[in-house]
């Protein structure tokens, strides 16, 4: 049973923000955005730790509720980390008088609150939970640097995609009003009948019309295609990215052609490859050196997301994955996304979906930096492990695998 952990604060944004710092499999994270309701919810479902904004609305704040839960049975047990803007002398005085556990200023790195929580989460044994970036939730993100506070801002969801992921929630989504939202968009129009036209889909005979493209392919598949082109169209890319689209849309294109030879899910494949760094342009917006930094970290043996968060105080996989919960992407994609990077995948009690996902992935974007002459040394001491996972280990079937893969970047 993993360890429960409440998260209070009366900002939305801020309680996506730490749960997106502290998701993992070994956690079980809910949320309260008051003190009070706080309060109510520790009698039905008592946490084994609380992260607290210090001031609320309501009739308590963040001191009055740490008080009480060290000083009465049976909660005092309960470690409490206090999270809040208020950071001079007296304020920390007053988390100390309060029996607090720990004591973070905001703007935090999410870096340290992890590392923090494992270590009031040791268990019996005195081992340290581990936790992993992260569930995101929120259109933007503050993260601290250089004790200022830097905004990054997702762009929001354009509104034909919000428009048909609305009819798709339906129990009976229309496939005419589905349509008539494509074809009133120029762009997304053309690009949904290029790609279901492609060689990929393999048709028989081409379609004229978004009507005619869901009819073949389906609500859902035309609707993973809208998010591609949305993701394409609406994330700026900052001077030295003018290619970025074009070189995450042949991962993504090899991916979905792995993902096929596989019998796994193509469309999601697709969708990891060219979601799996939308956040680059957005950290290279924010940091002058981000570009060559992570190039960098591409040849480091250390991870990627922990090279960043040293440097950065966030990482482009975590700020990913909370851009794709803000559009509202699956889930799996949303978690694939989070531990992309990640050394220990296979260690990680990952669902089958999203270990498919990442490992296709791999595949792809090891491809794809063969392409360009350049070498990732976090995919050598994966590779081994990812071909096992997907009974790739006869060199012959590999190979036809990569070569199908190299073969559909021509076709579309």
């Amino acid at each position: 049973m993993g360890k429960k952990i409440l998260i209070v604060d009366d900002c939305d944004e801020l309680r996506q923000l730490v749960t997106l710092a502290l998701d993992c499999p070994h956690y079980q994270l809910s949320q309260a955005s008051s003190a009070d309701e706080a309060l109510r919810s520790l009698a039905g479902d008592r946490p084994d730790l609380i992260v607290l904004d210090v001031m609320m609305p309501g009739k308590m704040n963040g001191y009055q509720l740490c008080e009480f839960v060290k000083n009465n049975q049976p909660y005092r047990s309960l470690k409490v980390v206090l999270l809040t803007a208020r950071a001079q002398k007296a304020d920390i005085q007053e988390g100390i008088r309060v029996k607090s556990d720990a004591y973070l200023v905001k703007p935090f790195s999410p870096l340290l609150l992890q590392k923090k929580v494992a270590e009031l989460l040791r268990d019996g044994s005195g081992v340290i939970m581990a936790a992993s970036p992260a569930k995101p939730q929120e259109a933007k993100a503050t993260i601290p640097q250089d004790n200022t506070t830097l905004e990054l801002v997702f762009p929001p969801r354009p509104s034909v995609l919000v428009n048909i992921q609305q009819e798709m929630a339906k129990a009976n989504p229309s496939v005419p009003y589905v349509a008539q939202q494509i074809a009133a968009d120029i762009t997304l129009s053309a690009a949904l009948l290029r790609t279901v036209n492609s060689p990929f889909y393999g048709l028989r005979n081409k379609v004229s019309s978004a009507a005619d493209a869901i009819n073949l392919i389906g609500l859902t598949r035309t609707l993973h295609l809208v998010m591609a082109v949305s993701v394409r169209e609406h994330v700026p890319l900052p001077k030295g990215l003018e290619h970025f689209w074009d070189d995450t849309s042949k991962v993504a294109t090899m991916g979905a052609s792995i993902a096929k030879s596989l019998k796994l899910d193509a469309n999601l494949a697709y969708l990891m490859g060219l979601f799996h760094d939308a956040a680059v342009p957005l950290m290279a917006t924010k940091y002058p050196d981000y570009l060559s930094a992570f190039q960098q970290f591409h040849h480091y043996e250390q991870e990627i997301h922990e090279a960043e968060n040293a440097r950065y105080n966030m990482n482009h996989a975590m700020l990913g994955s909370l851009m794709a919960r803000a559009w509202y992407l699956p889930s799996e994609l949303i978690q694939a996304i989070k531990i992309h990077h990640s050394h220990d995948l296979f260690d990680m009690g990952l669902d089958s979906n999203i270990l498919n996902l990442v490992c296709v992935y791999l595949i792809a974007d090891h491809i794809g930096d063969r392409l360009n002459g350049d070498l990732d040394v976090h995919f050598a001491l994966l590779e081994s492990k990812i071909r096992h996972y997907l009974n790739l280990t006869d060199e012959t079937h590999y190979q036809m695998v990569f070569d199908r893969a190299l073969d559909s970047i021509n076709e579309v």
